[in-house]
């Protein structure tokens, strides 16, 4: 995931350098990532995968919580099952 983020970065990058060849600006490393008029939707979009990123972990951290609570409750009532089972086992004998 990484890899791709660099790439596309040092795309836009040359692709900025090249734009910019012709004239005197002096162009640097910080040039790339200043804003132009093409960086809003790309804010908007990247605000929009960062909005679904942490939709993904809140839900992954609910669906964790209520599996582990599910589990408590599972064991709980496996033991109150085995005491039964053992009053019964006794009862009979």
């Amino acid at each position: 995931m990484s890899y791709h983020i660099l790439h596309q970065f040092d795309e836009q990058w040359l692709v900025d350098l090249k734009q910019d060849a012709g004239g005197s600006k002096h162009i640097d490393f910080t040039d790339a990532s200043s804003p132009d008029e093409r960086r809003p939707a790309r804010r908007s979009r990247l605000v929009a995968r960062e909005g679904q990123r942490w939709a993904v972990i809140s839900l992954s951290i609910l669906i964790a919580t209520f599996a582990l609570l599910f589990a408590v409750d599972a064991t709980n009532r496996a033991e109150a099952l085995q005491q039964r089972l053992d009053v019964l086992e006794k009862k009979v004998k």
